[in-house]
């Protein structure tokens, strides 16, 4: 799943995301593009848990649109 994050900006940010996404699936796999706001998610847990989860802790969410080539690529590696 990926998401645009208003408020992913720093590490600081980064860290209270995952610690949000962590309480609701502790083996989630997390990927934070700071640059760019967004956030990869694999998770058992539903898109709409893992927003309502993100917004609980103070950032809206909402799901980003698919990278062209149709993947859900958050940028981190380009």
């Amino acid at each position: 799943m990926l998401f645009d994050v208003i408020g992913l900006v720093d590490e600081a940010s980064a860290r209270s995301i995952a610690f949000a996404v962590h309480a609701l699936d502790p083996h989630a796999r997390i990927t934070a593009n700071i640059d760019r706001g967004r956030l990869l998610v694999d998770s058992s847990a539903s898109e709409r848990d893992i927003g309502d989860a993100l917004r609980a802790a103070g950032f809206h969410a909402s799901a980003a649109p698919e990278h062209p080539e149709g993947t859900t690529c958050c940028g981190s590696c380009s």
